[in-house]
């Protein structure tokens, strides 16, 4: 419901009596009259500003559809040996992930800058014209996001895109003053889902605390109450059935979640717990 109420302001406006006409785009359709259809190049700047001396240490990074802050403090996971490749930007610019464009259909690829920041250069960043919301500009390319269009532009599915494979990407551009009031709008109903969501996740949360603590107990003390038991060995696994064996990790699987697996790259490192070990 969420992403169709976007979806659906973005492309056809808050006012539902308004004329209607032809964009010109088949995935997109009708848009309201008084807007236009601008090239993407016309409205948004390749952001080719490079953090030359370090001159910014707030590094940001693109997870699941969100800027946020790295912290690289921590050292978690590969770092560069100098941030000075990274691409600087500011409030307002949008980023795009467009890698691993063949083997990753899921991911969300677009965030919306909220603070002055360094980030990798491996992304598209876009410095949007004076004139033009860029909030609103941000929810029509999350809704063509939602629609997977970056999957397919141009001849055939590439591995990776960049500014120049986007530059006639249409844009839909109302006046001005609607997309601030369809920006506010978004922002305002969007928050009430998250705060549906979040209420909705509480009870997910309790139900998976069950589900998992079946699963814990089954896998360990199995299905028979009545069984024999003995020590593990292990102290946080405890007694297990006595005719059970317990064996090491490597003598039964191979670890095969690493760069270059599946096309994983440095940027797709996320923050602890977050993540996943591929067996």
């Amino acid at each position: 419901k969420r992403q169709a109420l976007i979806i659906h302001t973005v492309t056809k406006g808050l006012d539902p009596t308004v004329l209607m006409k032809d964009s010109g785009v088949d995935w997109i359709g009708e848009i309201p009259e008084h807007w236009e259809v601008k090239p993407l190049f016309v409205v948004c700047k390749n952001n080719k500003e490079k953090n030359d001396g370090n001159k910014v240490s707030n590094v940001l990074s693109l997870s699941y559809g969100k800027i946020i802050r790295r912290d690289v403090e921590s050292n978690f996971g590969l770092l560069p040996a100098s941030f000075e490749t990274y691409q600087i930007i500011d409030d307002g610019y949008i980023v795009l992930r467009l890698t691993d464009l063949q083997n990753d259909k899921r991911s969300l690829r677009v965030g919306l800058v909220t603070e002055k920041g360094i980030i990798t250069s491996a992304y598209t960043g876009l410095k949007i014209n004076h004139g033009m919301n860029s909030g609103y500009l941000y929810n029509l390319l999350h809704s063509y996001d939602i629609e997977k269009v970056f999957y397919n532009l141009g001849s055939g599915v590439r591995q990776t895109m960049n500014f120049s494979d986007l530059r006639r990407l249409p844009l839909l551009i109302p006046p001005k003053i609607e997309g601030d009031k369809i920006y506010d709008f978004l922002k305002k109903e969007t928050s009430n889902f998250d705060d549906l969501i979040s209420k909705s996740q509480s009870q997910v949360n309790f139900l998976q605390e069950k589900r998992q603590a079946l699963i814990n107990h089954a896998v360990t003390e199995g299905l028979d109450p009545t069984v024999a038991m003995k020590d593990s060995g292990i102290e946080w696994i405890g007694e297990i059935p006595e005719e059970w064996e317990v064996k090491k990790l490597k003598f039964v699987s191979n670890v095969t979640g690493r760069i270059g697996y599946r096309g994983y790259t440095v940027d797709d490192i996320v923050a602890e717990g977050k993540g996943a070990i591929t067996l």
